[in-house]
């Protein structure tokens, strides 16, 4: 990415890599896999990697992708997905 990436690309790439460290950094730090802190750790990383994807497309000029979205998400008794 650093090397042929536009400056938005860089920037939404830097953003999912240190949305996956929150990530790990809350299980280091002794949170629970699904608990509250840990679903809105992958909810921010979910929408850092979809600007991602729209910003990587669009500077490849092929169009939007329709959005897939996380099991995790489409869980009904998931709070993030309400």
């Amino acid at each position: 990415m650093w090397l042929i990436a536009p400056q938005p690309v860089v920037r939404a790439s830097n953003s999912v890599f240190h949305c996956l460290r929150r990530i790990c950094d809350g299980y280091i730090d002794g949170a629970a896999v699904s608990s509250p802190e840990d679903r809105a750790r992958w909810e921010a990383r979910g929408k850092a990697a979809a600007k991602m994807r729209m910003l990587m497309r669009d500077d490849l000029g092929v169009g939007p992708l329709i959005e897939r979205r996380s099991p995790l998400l489409d869980d009904p008794n998931t709070p993030a997905a309400e």
